[in-house]
């Protein structure tokens, strides 16, 4: 069985492939910044007696990482496979976005997966085995309104990722980037939204609004993403990006649409606005009726 270490696992994807990965044949390491939260994911290790450990880890403290990381090399001598799942959103125009939450959002996002990363690595490499799972966004490929924080960290992501996955090829290590779109999970409940009615960039925050409050009820399962995951590190034929989730066609769409065609729409009334971009993209802004 291979050993797996999983961040962000209280809630949401992390928490449907800790559970996905160990029902096939992992064994994983489900780890969460506050254990007070783990109580759902031991429920479900004790009724299906599933072969998973939890610790205590903080993405944004290199301390706690060296300390969880430590105590499961101790107890297992390796960890084979990293998925660094944890992260944070935000909604927010650029402009008036808190740099303490702009600050927290990289620490959580983009230097938790790499300190984790350079912790995990030389004992792969020691082997000639092992694999490093990012879970991206389609935002780390699209950037969109009133999210360019977000957007930031998850397209730094991509990039680190990629250029990570040139330097361990050699090495017998593989690099997999999950690319999720909006998945069923508590991150929507999570994220800090500054909506101001008086604020210039009101049009930009309902646009965002607007995809969100659409999106959600057709959200896809985090079950489907911990599939996916799977599917990615049993594969015998190596793939960089694995992308999945409802939203998927901003992704594949976007590079159709010239990047001044792609701006002018923000300008547009509401009702244009959602014309051109289900006319772009192929997705309904308005909400599924209840």
């Amino acid at each position: 069985m291979d050993n797996c270490l999983i961040t962000g696992t209280s809630t949401g994807i992390g928490y449907a492939a800790a559970v996905h990965l160990a029902r096939n044949g992992f064994r994983v390491h489900a780890t969460m910044r506050d254990l007070t939260k783990s109580g759902p994911l031991k429920e479900t290790i004790k009724s299906e007696n599933l072969s998973i450990a939890v610790h205590k880890l903080d993405v944004t403290d290199e301390r706690s990482i060296e300390q969880a990381i430590t105590k499961i090399v101790d107890a297992e001598e390796h960890i084979d496979v990293l998925i660094n799942n944890a992260g944070v959103s935000n909604a927010c125009p650029m402009e008036i976005y808190p740099e303490n939450e702009h600050r927290l959002l990289f620490e959580t996002n983009y230097w938790g997966p790499v300190h984790l990363t350079q912790a995990v690595l030389p004992g792969m490499r020691a082997r000639g085995h092992g694999a490093i799972v990012n879970v991206s966004s389609i935002l780390g490929r699209v950037a969109v309104v009133n999210q360019a924080a977000y957007c930031a960290s998850k397209f730094a992501i991509e990039a680190f990722s990629e250029s990570l996955a040139l330097e361990v090829a050699p090495m017998g290590i593989r690099v997999i980037i999950i690319e999720p779109g909006v998945i069923a999970t508590p991150i929507f409940e999570k994220t800090p939204v500054h909506y101001d009615k008086t604020s210039p960039y009101r049009q930009a925050m309902r646009q965002g609004g607007r995809f969100y409050r659409a999106s959600i009820p057709r959200a896809t399962p985090p079950e489907e993403v911990a599939e996916i995951m799977r599917k990615a590190l049993i594969s015998e034929q190596l793939r960089l990006r694995w992308l999945h989730g409802h939203g998927a066609s901003l992704v594949e769409q976007r590079p159709n649409i010239p990047d001044e065609e792609y701006i002018a729409m923000t300008a547009l009334d509401d009702e244009a606005y959602n014309a051109r971009f289900q006319d772009f993209f192929d997705i309904d802004l308005t909400p599924p009726s209840s």
